[in-house]
């Protein structure tokens, strides 16, 4: 029996009995059809290391690149398994800065041309080079820079979007345990990005994040 592995690229989860796949590379979310989507719901189905499914019944996402027989590069295949938020950050109102309000400005730019240009493995890049950088703020530092950007980041005319936003807000602050979430719904079909720390959400509402079923935790 061979074992099998996701690509660095491919994420995937099970929502109603579909499995939903993302391709950072192509910034793509697609449903899995067919004998690849029966044998990954056969994975899902038993326990970790149980109901292993033979190659074969993956050869298209193996045809993809999706799923690889190498271990260099890529993580079991299994989901997604990101928990939901139990509880919000919140984070204290204070006055804009001029020095933050002209670095978000710039990374906000940046990062806006990087959505429009490249693919979602390319606006994740800065994160990752940034990220061996990055320490474990305490909850203090933490709460009082996430104040610090949604006092400054009204006053930049530039479109909130959840990637965009929950990108640069990463980068601003520069927190090592901070994840960045993708979700998605099928009915209809809908994708939405945020941030967590330690189950708590950082720049969104409980209730509206609910009513996504994680597909990807991004961490550097």
């Amino acid at each position: 029996m061979d074992m099998l592995y996701a690509a660095p690229h491919f994420h995937y989860c099970v929502i109603d009995g579909r499995i939903v796949g993302l391709d950072l590379r192509a910034a793509r979310y697609f449903f899995v059809r067919g004998a690849s989507a029966d044998a990954l719901l056969q994975l899902e189905a038993g326990d970790a290391g149980s109901h292993v499914p033979e190659s074969e019944a993956l050869k298209d996402l193996l045809k993809l690149g999706y799923v690889t027989l190498e271990p260099s590069g890529g993580r079991p295949l299994r989901r997604c398994r990101a928990e939901p938020a139990t509880s919000r950050v919140e984070w204290p109102r204070l006055r804009s800065r001029g020095l933050d309000t002209l670095l978000l400005c710039w990374r906000l730019a940046i990062t806006r041309l990087r959505i429009a240009t490249g693919s979602l493995s390319h606006v994740l890049r800065p994160i990752e080079k940034r990220a061996s950088h990055m320490e474990i703020c305490d909850i203090r530092t933490l709460r009082e820079r996430l104040g610090r950007f949604m006092a400054s980041r009204p006053s930049i005319p530039l479109p909130r979007s959840c990637l965009l936003d929950s990108a640069v807000l990463y980068l601003f602050l520069g927190d090592a345990s901070v994840d960045l979430v993708f979700g998605v719904t099928v009915t209809p079909f809908a994708a939405h990005c945020w941030l967590e720390r330690d189950g708590h959400l950082l720049n969104d509402e409980l209730d509206y994040v609910r009513r996504f079923t994680p597909i990807m935790r991004f961490r550097p």
